[in-house]
């Protein structure tokens, strides 16, 4: 499926939203003063500014893989170890960490539009075990990731909701030549998922939906990145899928609130693969142990100081994970934040 169709379909996504339910008119003043103003910090793209307003934020992410996933269900060494056409990979990853740095900033030209550029900064260790004389190492990257910006576009706010429109691009500021020394003397090429971009400029279309009530609020997001072509090392990584729902409650005169959150997500698997890869030693280089279905749980909470600081936290707990061939399993991950409006 090309760009263009890829785009298309994920309007034709975005307009089973009614908009409607909005009448055109100010951004609401109740949404702007709360502490889930916001949705909760994982949530990325998820508000917009009034003419003049900018914000500085940073975000923290840690998460981890551990154990073995095949399918839905929990696999083991041995089927990790199994290449999908029969025969061994000769090392096995046992567990995988990886530290996210991001900082971002927002303008907001007019009522209407809101700009945003992001950059990232990836940490991320490795820790696999040659099968032969059960030799174990950590292999590392880091670097700075993809950047992104994109525009929102304000469709209709009235006094108790707000929806907007994103449209992004990211641009592939983060290597995809990382490598490191594994059981030999020389460096190999490290797996897809210890590259730190995409390599590839990537469409990132969404919708998002927020409503307030005096006692609690809620939202939505439909968001996607698409692929545009394959990279400099011949392939390209799955398109993404995503919906996000939330509920909050505020509390402390509405300046502290609570959040629960799910994140459906679809990830396709990759197509071509990396021309460096000479010799697939796991499935951390082999593009058939990519790709995914899996949703999310999390649990957050957002703090607006009265120095217009906010503080936000969230923990997210996979809840259900379908992959394709064997990956390492997603644990818990954990999000902190700040902004400061001005």
């Amino acid at each position: 499926m090309n760009i263009l169709n890829k785009v298309l379909l994920t309007l034709v996504l975005l307009s089973g939203i009614n908009i409607n339910v909005l009448a055109d008119g100010n951004p609401s003043e109740i949404s702007k003063t709360r502490a889930d103003s916001h949705a909760p910090i994982s949530v990325m793209g998820d508000h917009t500014h009034g003419k003049g307003e900018s914000m500085l934020s940073y975000r923290y992410m840690t998460m981890g893989m551990d154990g073995y996933q095949s399918g839905s269900s929990s696999s083991n060494y041995t089927k990790a170890r199994s290449k999908p056409l029969g025969g061994y990979y000769m090392t096995v990853p046992e567990e995988m960490t990886m530290n996210m740095h991001m900082i971002g900033a927002m303008y907001a030209p007019s009522d209407d539009i809101t700009l945003m550029m992001m950059g990232t900064y990836l940490d991320n260790e490795m820790k696999v075990k040659k099968h032969s004389n059960n030799k174990k190492r950590t292999l590392e990257s880091s670097g700075l990731g993809d950047t992104k910006v994109s525009i929102f576009k304000r469709v209709a706010h009235n006094d108790n909701g707000k929806l907007h429109a994103t449209l992004g691009l990211s641009l592939p500021t983060g290597s995809i030549s990382k490598k490191d020394v594994m059981f030999g003397s020389k460096e190999e090429t490290l797996g897809y998922n210890m590259q730190l971009g995409s390599g590839t400029y990537d469409a990132l279309p969404g919708l998002t939906y927020a409503y307030f009530e005096d006692s609690y609020s809620y939202g939505a997001q439909i968001s996607s990145v698409l692929r545009i072509g394959k990279n400099s090392k011949d392939y390209a990584l799955g398109d993404i899928y995503k919906t996000n729902i939330w509920f909050a409650i505020p509390f402390n005169d509405n300046k502290t609130s609570v959040s629960i959150a799910s994140e459906f997500k679809f990830q396709g698997k990759i197509s071509g693969s990396h021309k460096d890869i000479k010799t697939i030693m796991s499935f951390a280089q082999d593009r058939d142990s990519s790709g995914s279905k899996r949703i999310d749980v999390s649990i957050g909470a957002n703090h607006v100081f009265p120095n217009k600081v906010r503080a936000s936290v969230e923990y997210i707990m996979p809840t259900y994970n379908d992959v394709n061939s064997v990956q390492l399993d997603a644990d818990n991950a954990l999000i902190f934040g700040l902004g400061f409006a001005y």
